[in-house]
């Protein structure tokens, strides 16, 4: 066998010797986890593109006790794409360094796949909550969990209060009953919550569920009376820095139905460049109406306001983080319109590493003196609630100067995914525009560019 495999290694090198770029691109290859409380393995997917002119097959082989991976048997055509999934499960408390190496008929080195991290402490359900490919039906263990909202002063329950419920990408929204209870199933791990209720503070807050810890409590602070008719003069503002979600009331219109954009009122002599960076959502959280679709209508009509001298760079992120679309000349409109129109939704979302992902490349195509904008398009859907929102937060601050900022689009209905993202665009110093319909995705957008680029 191992004469067998060295041959093959042979006959492909000279292949693929001259090619600078490799023959098969793994979309990513390090995995950070950081700290982890409770730990549960998960499934970690990465996108294999065969770039050769012939396919390409992974190679069995055995793997350290503590990996699982699964690949596709069939190989990988020329020119197409493929998934491979692998799951890390470590055995011990504390920090882990480990590695495993994925070999292929395109080349004779194997491509090395890095786990980093630490292990704080082993979730008492872990055994039984853990995927594993040997068991194709697993299905993580449901169960039912409680939240009860009371009155922080009186302890009385509260019913008729909105409870948005988060996990992973995914959100619910209940209503609580007459007893101030939500019951509803879910399964092992971490939950996040945004309660409101008239005549109460909104609170956002967090919890850990398992078997054996189903139930939480959320107390409301009741609003202070006496201000609640006090209006606050609004702030003197030179610029505009925010756009604030606007509510137009009017029929709700397609985009063939608006006018079209006058090029002139965005002339070089009056507006600086722009280098745009979409750091577009594709997630399973964006499937549906009032999210992906409108999100191609909003991503189109900000592309028809480009000039040749303007650049955009598509990036895209669910399971993983995807290079869409290099920097592309404005002039090239149907080239960007058509990749924006593919995006379809699917997957969970990596949300930090797409935005680590998107200032590297709005480095790379910096224009001095231009706006240089990173612009997020999701409905809030992100993996950075909690402790890696913490660090995601600390990475704007850090990359944000008054000549590269970070916005965003938001779409949909939930509520604490939103805020999270409001505040990134906070510290990115960018604009923030909640979009309802596609009357909004142009016109609130044509005042943005013109409030974000208008040359002094």
């Amino acid at each position: 066998m191992k004469r067998i495999l060295n041959f093959i290694f042979l006959l492909t090198t000279v292949a693929f010797a001259q090619n600078k770029t490799p023959a098969v691109v793994f979309s990513q290859t390090t995995f950070n986890f950081h700290k982890v409380e409770n730990w549960i393995s998960r499934i970690d997917t990465i996108y294999l593109t065969n770039n050769s002119a012939q396919k390409v097959f992974l190679l069995k082989q055995h793997y350290p006790r503590t990996f699982e991976i699964r690949f596709p048997a069939e190989g990988i055509p020329a020119g197409q794409t493929r998934m491979m999934e692998v799951i890390y499960n470590p055995i011990n408390i504390g920090k882990f360094n480990a590695s495993v190496e994925v070999f292929h008929t395109a080349a004779v080195k194997p491509v090395v796949l890095k786990f980093e991290g630490e292990v704080l402490s082993f979730d008492a359900f872990s055994s039984i909550a853990c995927p594993s490919f040997s068991n194709p039906t697993y299905k993580r263990p449901e169960f039912d969990i409680e939240i009860t909202v009371i009155d922080s002063a009186s302890g009385k329950v509260l019913p008729k209060a909105s409870v948005e419920i988060w996990k992973g990408e995914g959100y619910t929204t209940h209503q609580s009953d007459a007893s101030g209870l939500v019951k509803v199933k879910s399964n092992i791990g971490k939950h996040y919550f945004y309660v409101e209720r008239a005549g109460y503070e909104s609170k956002e807050a967090q919890g850990y569920f398992n078997p054996k810890l189903r139930h939480m409590t959320i107390a409301l602070v009741a609003k202070d009376e006496e201000k609640k008719d006090i209006v606050l003069p609004l702030p003197k503002v030179d610029k505009i820095d925010k756009v604030e979600k606007v509510v137009v009331e009017r029929r709700p219109a397609k985009m063939e139905e608006l006018p079209p954009i006058d090029a002139s009122v965005f002339s070089i002599a009056n507006y600086k460049e722009n280098n745009l960076v979409f750091l577009i959502d594709v997630s399973k959280s964006m499937d549906g109406t009032d999210r992906l679709p409108l999100l191609k209508v909003s991503m189109t009509a900000l592309t028809r306001m480009l000039r040749p001298e303007d650049k955009i760079t598509i990036i895209t992120y669910s399971d993983d983080v995807l290079l869409q679309l290099p920097s592309t000349s404005g002039r090239e409109v149907e080239k960007i319109i058509a990749v924006i129109q593919s995006l379809k939704a699917g997957g969970s979302t990596a949300g930090d590493q797409a935005i680590r992902m998107a200032y590297d490349y709005a480095q790379k195509s910096f224009i001095n003196g231009g706006v240089n904008q990173i612009v997020i398009a999701t409905d809030g859907g992100f993996d950075g609630l909690g402790k890696t929102g913490d660090q995601t937060l600390a990475l704007i601050r850090k990359k944000t100067t008054k000549n590269l900022r970070f916005s965003a689009l938001t779409f949909g209905q939930n509520k604490l995914g939103k805020k999270f993202i409001a505040r990134l665009t906070q510290d990115g110093g960018g604009f923030y525009l909640f979009i309802e319909n596609e009357e909004q995705a142009k016109i609130n957008l044509q005042e943005m560019v013109k409030s974000q680029g208008l040359r002094k």
